[in-house]
């Protein structure tokens, strides 16, 4: 097993696309694919099941890609030691994120990570489906790590770092007929329409189970893939919305009202496979992190 035969298979298990397998490791499609072959016969089993439109990975290929990625690893510090600590670093980093985030000033954390790690491929990625289809994306390896928003700090195939936890509170017009009380209980909204994140996303997740366990339902008529952007259809009129402190609240014409009982906080939080141990290109990045991060309780 070598080197380049690793190398040739992590790119096509994380692009699942020969083509760009190819393209990212510098190499022609025919010598990737080959290699994959030669390396399928090594191991006596398929890494891949291929069509002609869809490259997976094999049970197999599922249980060598960890391993790939620690090999690699490995190698990659062994040279490190032997050419000193002067060798920059090198290879590729995929960072799951959440829109409108603002705790993190991602900008400026790429770009100071990039000034100090310029040999490292930096690729960023928002999930449509979020938090949850970025967890998904972590414990399938397509991505390193990622911002993701729990209520818990332990789950399956995941490492969690907590940056910052939120408390949701109701969220309504300056106009509306809550707006003068200082709290309201759930039961109180009955009949209102909400605004809230699509289903997947963490405040929203959050919120459904709160009304659930609290024999409530409710309305969403207004799904917003931006956190920050929801004030706005608030200030509109367009309903109200349980959601933590933010940032974009500042001008517009929206009032907080706290629940009693109060919401289910939640845990803005770096997440990592648990099964494959940080590179250095991840440790590296998650040492800037804490610099870059404004952790005033607002999103």
């Amino acid at each position: 097993m070598e080197q380049r035969q690793l190398e040739f298979f992590i790119a096509v298990a994380e692009e699942l696309n020969f083509t760009r397998a190819a393209k990212r490791t510098h190499a022609v499609q025919s010598t990737v694919s080959a290699s994959i072959r030669a390396l399928e016969r090594d191991l006596g089993t398929p890494l891949f099941d291929r069509s002609t439109t869809h490259v997976t990975l094999t049970a197999a290929g599922r249980a060598l890609l960890p391993e790939a990625k620690n090999a690699l690893e490995s190698l990659d510090t062994a040279r490190a030691a032997v050419e000193g600590a002067g060798l920059g670093l090198r290879g590729s980093l995929r960072v799951g994120t959440l829109a409108g985030l603002a705790v993190v000033d991602l900008p400026s954390l790429v770009g100071g990570f990039r000034k100090r790690h310029p040999g490292v491929r930096l690729h960023m990625t928002i999930a449509a489906e979020g938090s949850s289809g970025l967890l998904e994306k972590l414990r399938s390896h397509q991505l390193d790590v990622a911002f993701v928003g729990v209520d818990t700090l332990s789950l399956d195939g995941v490492d969690l770092t907590p940056i910052a936890t939120f408390q949701p509170r109701l969220l309504v017009a300056e106009d509306h007929p809550l707006a003068a009380r200082k709290t309201t209980a759930p039961g109180a909204l009955a009949g209102e329409q909400f605004i809230d994140l699509p289903a997947g996303y963490c405040n929203r997740v959050r919120t459904d189970n709160d009304f659930r366990r609290a024999g409530l339902t409710r309305t969403v008529v207004v799904e917003a893939t931006d956190l920050t952007t929801i004030p706005r259809y608030v200030e509109a009129g367009l309903g109200v919305a349980v959601v933590p402190p933010l940032r974009a609240e500042a001008g517009a014409r929206v009032v907080p009202v706290e629940l009693d009982p109060p919401a289910t906080p939640w845990t803005l939080a770096l997440a990592r496979p648990s099964a494959i141990p940080p590179s250095r290109a991840l440790r590296a990045f998650l040492a800037l992190v804490p610099a870059h991060t404004d952790n005033t309780g607002e999103y």
